[in-house]
């Protein structure tokens, strides 16, 4: 159960769906991280060696095409102290010149524009120093007819040189330039695609972020719901809690349905014995028939709404005694037991039959007239005298009954209470049971209405 768990349950497709959504997270942070990195190692590069190149590559156009001035004031000077002047600026120039160029040669890519710049650096600079000796000399009025005219081609040559170093390092400065230019396109194509990535995985990080919501709706929420749901109606089916999957869900709601299985068998259980405890409250055990609570229950029902004259009869077994003595009480519930099939035969589906006491049994009727239940009596005491009950043994014993009856009368029910409507049952029954009384004294197997009584007029079966 817990490696199943672990493996395809719940805890497992949690743990997966987190992990995707933290992958997810962390490969977004590190690919910014990758490439605000190489950002930093662009901007850094271009401003560390391609600006300072661009700024060499500048300077030394500015100072080449001083040395151009300088040559023609230095060739056109009148004065010696005009010439020092020139000669000491242009050897600083020179000395600038020699310190920027070695900046260049100390690039890690030396390309051929960049060695044309030094070999034309150290032309110019050897007649530079040529053109400073000769110069010194006619300062120093050492300087000979053919040093004098060599000074004009030297200023020449150096303007000459000077130009055509100025052409290359704006050459070189226009390519440090492109190339700045290429990597600021390269670090824009890069920013592009840095954003066009970020939006990707922020689109997948939504869209597992939105996976996540649907897989918790649809595999958690809703299943929890159902099964909420299921054990909230009235009515509970356990099939109708379960839920399908093989995860820790599923599993709850097999055991949510395993115990409303199991609490409803209880309480059908509990009902059953409940409705045989009632059943057994109402009825007697031996013959199935109503006792007196259940007779007083139905008969007050029955008076209450009956518009028909209600007969209260009580019948006993003449001489059942002698029965249980003769053949024992094994024998007498077997007698019992007929008498109450004879009754119960003898009666209509609305009729009330009750073991009263004993060997006595009550029954409460509705009927048209006095005669009407006379008649419905006698019958019944005519079946019962008419048949036997069988023994064990197989020997058949006859009893008869003897029957006393009253009946009430409609129109004094009324609207009455429903203690008024016992008062009557009860008054109906004494009556019967005075009557009862009666037909035993005059013999017993007879049938004896109540308010005849007193008149001795007795009705006898035949």
């Amino acid at each position: 159960m817990i490696r199943h768990r672990y493996i395809s349950g719940l805890t497992a497709r949690t743990v997966g769906i987190t992990f995707l959504v933290a992958v997810t997270v962390i490969g977004a942070t590190l690919l910014t991280n990758v490439t605000l990195k190489r950002m930093h190692l662009t901007i850094e590069a271009m401003t560390d060696s391609d600006m300072e190149n661009l700024m060499t590559s500048v300077r030394l156009v500015q100072q080449s095409e001083s040395l151009i001035a300088l040559d023609l004031i230095l060739s056109g000077a009148d004065t010696h102290t005009q010439r020092r002047t020139a000669l000491i600026e242009l050897n600083d120039r020179i000395d600038w010149i020699d310190q920027l160029t070695g900046t260049l040669l100390k690039l890690p890519q030396q390309n051929e524009v960049v060695l044309r710049i030094d070999s034309t650096q150290k032309q110019l600079s050897d007649s530079v120093q040529l053109l400073n000796k000769l110069v010194r000399k006619r300062i120093d009025g050492t300087a000979s007819t053919r040093d004098l005219a060599q000074i004009p081609a030297l200023s020449a040559t150096n303007q000459e040189l000077a130009g055509r170093l100025s052409v290359m390092l704006g050459y070189f400065a226009a390519n440090m330039r492109q190339q700045m230019t290429k990597r600021s396109t390269q670090l824009e194509e890069e920013i592009n695609r840095h954003q066009l990535n970020l939006i990707m995985l922020t689109g997948l990080l939504l869209l597992s972020t939105l996976l996540a919501g649907f897989y918790f709706e649809f595999a958690v929420v809703r299943r929890i719901l159902h099964v909420q749901r299921a054990v909230s109606q009235p009515a509970i089916s356990p099939d109708q809690i379960r839920v399908s999957g093989v995860d820790e869900i599923a599993q709850l709601a097999t055991t949510v349905g395993t115990y409303v299985a199991r609490i409803q068998a209880q309480e059908a259980q509990m009902r059953k014995i409940h409705d045989e405890l009632a059943y057994l409250a109402e009825h007697d055990s031996l013959t199935g028939l109503a006792n007196r609570r259940h007779l007083y229950a139905a008969a007050r029902r029955m008076i209450a709404q009956s518009l028909q004259p209600v007969c209260v009869a009580i019948g006993d077994i003449d001489y059942f005694k002698v029965v249980n003595d003769r053949y024992g009480h094994a024998a007498g519930d077997r007698v019992l037991i007929h008498i109450a099939e004879q009754l119960r035969n003898g009666l209509r589906e609305t009729d009330i039959l009750a073991r009263y006491g004993g060997e006595e049994f009550a029954l409460v009727l509705a009927v048209r007239t006095h005669e009407a239940a006379e008649t419905l009596i006698n019958d019944i005491a005519d079946r019962v005298r008419h048949s036997s009950a069988a023994l064990e043994s197989g020997e058949q014993v006859n009893v008869t009954m003897s029957f006393g009856f009253s009946v009430i009368d409609a129109s004094t029910v009324g609207e009455a209470e429903e203690q008024e409507v016992q008062m009557l049952l009860n008054q109906a029954l004494n009556r019967a049971d005075d009557a009862l009384y009666h037909a035993k004294e005059r013999g017993r197997n007879r049938v004896i209405l109540a308010s005849l009584t007193t008149d001795a007029e007795e009705a006898e079966s035949c």
